[in-house]
């Protein structure tokens, strides 16, 4: 190997180990911040007084939100040409989720499915980063059209007038094209790639509603929605592990803003973080037994199996 090539190689390392350890720092530095601020006494009161059946109603919400998460995935994917049964790419998803959740590694959730896919479909990287990217954003837009309607029908005292409704089709018409112009092969399936988002966060405004009834807190639900999903935009910047402590910051700012209840706010934060990780563990089985673990390498006549 030239030595050059070493020398790009260490260097891509570097950075490598160097982005995972500024994650771990701020990351550290941001539930630092949020456990200093709080009383962490009250945090684990409020888990003790919960009620766990609301809870449990609560996790199946997300892990439906999951689900239909995977099938977003695999419209995005069949766009790409790469056909995967409901169930192998339910796989895939959540190998996914633990990647991006537990290792947070250069390669991440995203990374490693857009590599099994192409190896196991050859459609093409790009075409496959492509689909990771459209999912990522028509959720954004689904978070943000969601966070709109939760903005006005919470209280009166932040309200910037009607001009904020036209937030809702601009950001639709944003992401159209967007699509349209820089990922055109995706642009005939934009309504239903934003549908299944659109499902998806509303199946998580429900988690997080049966969480505060859990914690039951009956009085500002729209305020203390709206936070869950303002916040859920601060975790689409990878700057920590597993967006840990990005949200808490958001919520525990914004629950000063809105004079919420400090407490009450992280307890939600921590329980839909804690549901998360609980539910990604299930992605460990498929570290080791690899979704695509039936199907031939390419260079033969591979069967498309689950």
């Amino acid at each position: 190997m030239p030595v050059r090539t070493k020398l790009n190689c260490v260097s891509e390392k570097v950075k490598k180990y160097l982005l995972n350890f500024l994650k771990f720092v701020v990351t550290a530095a941001a539930i630092a911040y949020v456990l200093h601020e709080i009383s962490f006494k009250e945090v684990l009161n409020v888990f003790s007084h919960a009620n766990w059946w609301l809870l449990l109603v609560a996790f199946l919400f997300l892990n439906g939100s999951f689900v239909i998460s995977g099938f977003r995935q695999n419209l995005s994917f069949r766009s790409t040409g790469a056909h995967l049964t409901p169930l192998l790419n339910l796989k895939l998803f959540w190998l996914g989720l633990f990647y991006n959740l537990f290792l947070p590694s250069g390669i991440g959730g995203d990374g490693i499915k857009v590599y099994l896919v192409n190896k196991y479909r050859q459609n093409g990287v790009k075409k496959n980063v492509g689909a990771m990217l459209v999912n990522r954003i028509a959720g954004l837009v689904a978070i943000g059209m969601i966070t709109i309607v939760l903005y006005y029908i919470s209280g009166d005292e932040f309200k910037i007038g009607w001009i904020g409704w036209l937030g809702i089709p601009f950001l639709y018409l944003l992401y159209y094209y967007v699509l349209l112009f820089f990922l055109k092969s995706f642009a005939p399936i934009h309504a239903g790639l934003f549908g299944w988002s659109m499902i998806l966060q509303l199946m998580q405004l429900l988690s997080a509603l049966f969480i505060l009834n859990a914690f039951h807190q009956l009085d500002n639900i729209s305020e203390y929605l709206f936070l869950f999903f303002f916040s859920a935009i601060a975790t689409a910047v990878p700057i920590t592990i597993g967006g840990f402590g990005a949200r808490e910051t958001v919520f525990l700012w914004g629950a000063q803003f809105l004079h919420l209840d400090y407490e009450l706010s992280i307890a939600l934060s921590f329980m839909f973080y804690l549901m998360s990780a609980f539910s990604s563990l299930g992605g460990i089985y498929w570290v080791f037994f690899p979704p695509f673990r039936r199907e031939k390498d390419k260079l033969g006549n591979g069967a498309k199996v689950s």
